[in-house]
């Protein structure tokens, strides 16, 4: 299984990035992520046992979650540059609360053998990936003659652990837990989230 763990998004910022991809789809050589399947990564895990989900979620149950969260989203840019354009991207404001929540899953993953982040969390969504770089004045002219770089926020409940599976047509992602929000360490639940879903593939 490949996992990564993230926070998704609501109806109205879904709303604004297909109008964005809308926009700027025409104008560049970009292989574009639904904006269905956008979300903000907390932790990118990479293959996982499937024998091993249970322990995996039982770590992110301890999380120290936060009561509510809100982040904006605004912003465009490329990793790892713009001369060198791989990854286009919305940037989401990097803010304490989300810090401390990306920081405390890291943490609590540690433990299992899974290694921590070594650069600083740098929250985005990933609107797509760059087919060819020399061909992308189009683009950019298409991303200054936008209305708009801003994109709504979003107030999560919950951030939620996913499978990503790689198809010919693209990452399809599916819920394999969510965590809730609280005002303190979530309580471990007695019912285990992921062995009917882990099961059913």
């Amino acid at each position: 299984m490949r996992l990564f763990v993230a926070l998704e998004l609501n109806t109205k910022v879904i709303t604004n990035l297909t109008e964005l991809v809308r926009r700027l789809r025409p104008s560049g050589p970009i292989q574009w992520v639904h904006p269905r399947n956008m979300h903000v990564t907390l932790k990118y895990i990479g293959d996982w046992e499937v024998h091993r989900v249970d322990e995996l979620v039982r770590a992110l149950h301890r999380v120290k979650a936060p009561a509510s969260i809100s982040v904006p989203l605004a912003g465009l840019g490329f990793f790892p540059n713009q001369r060198n354009p791989k990854v286009f991207w919305a940037g989401a404001e990097n803010t304490p609360v989300l810090r401390q929540l990306a920081s405390g899953v890291d943490c609590e993953l540690q433990p299992l053998g899974i290694a921590p982040e070594v650069r600083p969390y740098f929250p985005h969504l990933v609107l797509g990936r760059v087919v060819e770089c020399a061909a992308l004045d189009e683009l950019h002219d298409g991303i200054e003659d936008l209305p708009s770089r801003e994109f709504g926020s979003v107030s999560p409940d919950r951030f939620v652990l996913f499978e990503s599976t790689i198809t010919n047509t693209g990452a399809i992602y599916r819920k394999v837990a969510e965590f809730p929000f609280s005002n303190g360490a979530a309580e471990v639940e007695e019912q285990d989230l992921t062995r009917t879903a882990v099961a059913s593939r």
